[in-house]
Parts: C-alpha cells; structure tokens; sequence
C-alpha cells in the first residue's frame, strides 16, 4: 500500500532563519545552507545564530521518517483513545493541543512529542477514527466536538489559560471553535512534525 502524505514538503524551513546571509557556514546564503541540510550535507549546528533547541528541532525534522511509524495510505477509519493525555507532568501554565483519534495519527504526534521533555496537554478529539485530513473532508473534526471534548474531559479546571493549539489542516474551524467554545485558538503547522520549529523557545530536548 502506498504511504501516506505525512506534510513534509509544506514545512518552510527558512521561515526559521535569521536569512542574514553571513556566509560564515560556508554558503552565500541562507537558502543555499538549507538544501544543504535538508541534503545531508550540512547540519543544523553549523549556523552560528541557531539555537540550540532550534537545532534540536531540525535534526528531528532529518530523521523524522525514521522516527514515525510506517502510515499507509488510509481507506478505513482506525479509531484509538479519544481523550486527555498528560505529558511530562504539565501544569496549569502548559499548552494544550488538540488532535484526532486516528490511530496512525495519535502514534504520529506521540513520536513527534517524545522528541522533548516539555510538558502539553494532548486532547484527542473523536473524529470517528479518521485522520484529520479525512475528518476535515467528512466533518467529523468540528468545532462542536472540540467543544464536547474540552468539557468532558474539565482541562479548563487544568489550565490558566484558555488557549488551544489545533492541526493546520483544521485552520478552518479556528473562528468557529472560539465562538463556540470561548477559548483562543492557534493554527498548528500543516506538518506536525514542525511542531518542535514553531515551539522551538520551550521544546526542550530530552537530556542525553
């Protein structure tokens, strides 16, 4: 069965870049250095303005596909867990981010959140099983499901802030679920393995 399309060709990686051109890594210009990453031939480190959990970051992006789960390309609903799981001990100041019950799909996002030891509230949402690209397509990701999970299972009572992070593909349903819900939403990359490049400030690496 042929795989399915995980995103990984929308992630902008130069977004993350200063682009100041120093040359200093040996390239004329900061895209030039990215293909040479994203080729094996340069590593992350060898920019002198990257941090080092931005560092972290890309590296994971490299191996990604060793890291993920073989996904085939879905023709039937898989469901798994619908619920809250609890990352790293997170407390009341932690972020909350919202995904679907696909199996393949909550395996995903586990391996992506195993890269750090940062602490998250992970909601998976009951979408009948499917992948949040389906589910968008069969409307069973809806702002009125976000909703019924964030009440059943009482994350407001867990959280200071009533702010939610939900998957790119769902950017639709953002103004929807905050009518809906009261809560602020942010948009996720369309890849979630970008995840770590977009929080990189708290995605702390696991200590080696």
């Amino acid at each position: 069965m042929a795989p399915a399309d995980l995103y990984l060709e929308t992630i902008n990686f130069l977004r993350y870049f200063k682009k100041t051109d120093c040359t200093e890594c040996g390239f004329a210009s900061c895209e030039e250095f990215v293909d040479a990453i994203t080729k094996g031939i340069k590593k992350p480190q060898d920019c002198v303005f990257m941090s080092k959990n931005k560092t972290h970051a890309l590296e994971i992006i490299q191996k990604i596909k060793d890291l993920w789960p073989e996904v085939p390309l879905l023709t039937h609903p898989r469901p798994s867990i619908v619920g809250l799981v609890e990352l790293n001990k997170p407390d009341s100041d932690s972020m909350v981010l919202i995904s679907g019950n696909n199996e393949y799909t909550e395996q995903v996002v586990m391996t992506v959140l195993g890269t750090t030891i940062s602490p998250f509230f992970v909601l998976f949402v009951d979408t009948d099983g499917n992948t949040v690209d389906m589910a968008m397509i069969y409307h069973t990701l809806t702002a009125e499901r976000v909703r019924e999970a964030l009440k059943g299972t009482g994350i407001e009572q867990k959280v200071n802030r009533k702010e939610i992070i939900i998957p790119g593909l769902a950017s639709s349903l953002k103004n929807d679920i905050e009518k809906l819900t009261g809560w602020s939403v942010k948009v996720g990359p369309l890849c979630i393995a970008e995840l770590p490049l977009s929080l990189s400030e708290i995605w702390i690496p696991p200590v080696e």
